[in-house]
């Protein structure tokens, strides 16, 4: 799969936690094979905090990838019309 395939696949939304420390929010594929999620840092009064950086992880059949560079090395390879390999 290339970069501007993977600009077409539509996420949505289906995980939105807020924690002491941090938002997250999970975006996934209508499959679910493929999401990122993103973890946004809160300040001490529950807000965003301030020059707070956001840190994005990718998925590919749940293996996480957490650096754009390697998640775009790992999509060249991945098939959108074949099953996810599962082991037990």
């Amino acid at each position: 799969m290339t970069e501007e395939e993977l600009k077409k696949i539509p996420f949505r939304e289906t995980c939105h936690i807020a924690m002491e420390g941090e938002y997250t929010t999970t975006y996934m594929s209508k499959d679910g094979r493929l999401g990122f999620c993103d973890h946004v840092p809160r300040d001490r009064y529950g807000m965003i905090k301030k020059g707070g950086r956001v840190v994005r992880h990718f998925m590919i059949d749940g293996k996480v990838y957490k650096s754009k560079k390697k998640f775009l090395e790992a999509i060249k390879d991945f098939n959108p019309m074949g099953n996810p390999t599962t082991e037990i």
